[in-house]
């Protein structure tokens, strides 16, 4: 998903939005550390939320209700606000 919406940006993340709803809410528990995946979600996310308030309002009553709540993996403890803080900070310098 994330190659497509690098590749047509505001297209693709329109058509994301348009066909599934609350699409964000379905897209952030792969922030989670261990699918590998938090760097492509969070990068959906904005992508997703730059053009769609709703959905981002969506992802942050998930974040709200689930981003605190302790997620355990290789490396130890961390939440989903944390992955979704370390990743946004980094795709900011990108």
């Amino acid at each position: 998903m994330a190659a497509i919406i690098k590749s047509y940006r505001e297209d693709a993340a329109q058509v994301a939005i348009d066909e599934t709803i609350n699409f964000a809410e379905k897209l952030a528990p792969f922030i989670n550390p261990a699918t590998d995946l938090q760097k492509e979600t969070i990068y959906c996310l904005i992508e997703v939320c730059n053009i769609d308030p709703y959905n981002c309002h969506v992802l942050n009553n998930f974040l709200t209700q689930y981003g605190d709540i302790p997620i355990r993996w290789d490396y130890g403890l961390t939440t989903i606000n944390r992955e979704m803080k370390q990743f946004t900070e980094l795709l900011s310098m990108a």
